[in-house]
């Protein structure tokens, strides 16, 4: 179990007879996303993203503990993050992440009463504009029922995480032990923590293919020359990702996004 100031992505891939194929009957196949399947949670310091409370069994009838899809979505939608999470946010906004949903959603109701196109002009030139380095840091969990929004806002040497999901069964509990949270750490372990992530993950695959390779999968098709090209694709791809959290290659017009968010403060309250 990681200590308090520790992050830590968790995975385990399933065994390549477990691993349920796309397509049905003769008309099946398997390839390197498919094998990613497997089983994903995510321990922010005593918390645990995409893990099921008990109310979810109940709700499933019958789950696992953890999430369970493909890996690979999961590298996909957090390494889509990195070019805007290595951009440092402005320390006002970051002391506010917590409140800035709720705070922007207020804001949107605000002028909902207004005529069509003036809602219409206010969304797209200021409501959008402003909320765009927001939504650039996160992603969803949409594969998952009730999965939780995920975002990761970095200022300075501090990064925090934050996660929510709002979905509730119907006696009103949620299907997460941890349907809502903010965590915080250094930004330097943060990097080490993904990195250890892609280390554990490819050296798995690389086992996965390997094993994938060397079995007969009789009727169902997979191309085996291009799966381990592949698997060298999509390795080299995710840790030049990584450089992306070390080197800020976005430049936000922070000037604009704080003058809509000083107006946005004035309207609400």
């Amino acid at each position: 179990m990681p200590g308090m100031n520790n992050l830590k992505i968790n995975f385990q891939l399933k065994e390549l007879d477990k691993v349920k194929p796309f397509g049905e009957d003769a008309d099946r196949s398997l390839h390197w996303f498919g094998l990613t399947d497997g089983f994903l949670w995510i321990n922010a310091g005593t918390q645990t993203l995409y893990e099921y409370s008990e109310e979810a069994d109940a709700f499933f009838e019958g789950c696992g503990r953890y999430n369970e899809y493909y890996i690979a979505r999961f590298l996909e939608d957090f390494t889509h993050t990195f070019r805007y999470v290595g951009e440092s946010i402005p320390e006002k906004l970051y002391n506010e992440i917590d409140k800035f949903s709720e705070k922007s959603e207020q804001w949107r109701i605000c002028h909902e009463e207004e005529e069509d196109a003036v809602f219409d002009l206010f969304f797209d030139e200021e409501y959008c504009a402003f909320c765009e380095w927001w939504w650039n840091r996160g992603f969803d969990s949409g594969h998952l029922i009730g999965g939780p929004d995920i975002y990761f806002f970095r200022c300075g040497e501090k990064i925090k995480i934050l996660w929510e999901s709002a979905f509730q069964t119907g006696s009103g509990k949620s299907i997460w032990t941890a349907p809502k949270g903010c965590f915080e750490m250094s930004y330097e372990e943060f990097i080490t923590s993904v990195t250890d992530f892609f280390n554990s993950f490819f050296e798995a695959m690389d086992k996965q293919i390997e094993d994938a390779v060397k079995k007969e999968w009789g009727s169902i098709e997979l191309d085996k020359q291009r799966l381990i090209l592949e698997n060298e694709e999509r390795k080299l791809d995710f840790f030049d990702q990584i450089s992306l959290l070390k080197n800020n290659v976005e430049q936000t017009n922070w000037g604009r996004v704080m003058t809509l968010y000083d107006k946005m403060e004035h309207e609400i309250a």
